[in-house]
């Protein structure tokens, strides 16, 4: 039996839907000098924007007030909000007048953009790009659109009924291969 499950390879990348429907994966990176391997992440082709909780790295609270700080006081570092579908209406319109006034430190729900340099996915190595990262949130680390439309992604059943996503930069003989193994495809 062939295994279904493999990220083994540098020229494409391929997950398997798990039982909860959603395609995770590892992520490894550098971000601010800092190096994270095989980090837990979604694959959400729902969101815009790549996001990085960075709790959820592993940093402690104390360390995150300190880089939140750190980014509410640099000019330099771009500053969003974003909010979740049960965030009132209230609460936004008093965020808002927050982020206006620049009393970042009391947002939660305040993002930074910063650089994942040397970012991959599994084994295929992507480069680097923009990302947000949030200093209070703890919600899954979400690959959003931002970064996978970098790349020609199927999503197919195997041959033994499992749903697959196959996603690489460049379509090679070994991708094709691997995906004609879930769909009927030839190269013409």
């Amino acid at each position: 039996m062939r295994k279904i499950f493999s990220m083994m390879n540098n020229e494409f990348l391929e997950i398997k839907l798990n039982s909860k429907n959603e395609f995770r994966t590892t992520a490894s990176f550098e971000l601010n000098g800092m190096y994270f391997s095989a980090v837990n992440v979604k694959i959400d082709t729902g969101c815009p924007h790549t996001s990085f909780p960075v709790l959820k790295l592993g940093i402690s609270e104390e360390t995150a007030y300190k880089l939140k700080q750190k980014d509410c006081f640099d000019n330099s570092i771009a500053k969003t909000i974003s909010f979740g579908v049960n965030d009132s209406k209230a609460k936004r319109d008093d965020d808002k007048k927050k982020f206006k006034s620049k009393r970042f430190m009391e947002l939660n729900s305040i993002s930074f953009k910063h650089t994942a340099n040397s970012f991959s996915l599994g084994n295929l190595m992507l480069g680097n790009f923009p990302i947000s990262v949030s200093y209070d949130r703890t919600g899954n680390i979400l690959i959003g659109m931002d970064i996978l439309r970098n790349l020609n992604i199927f999503i197919g059943n195997s041959t033994i009924g499992e749903t697959i996503l196959l996603a690489c930069k460049n379509e090679t003989q070994t991708f094709v291969a691997e995906l004609s193994k879930l769909i009927n495809v030839k190269r013409v």
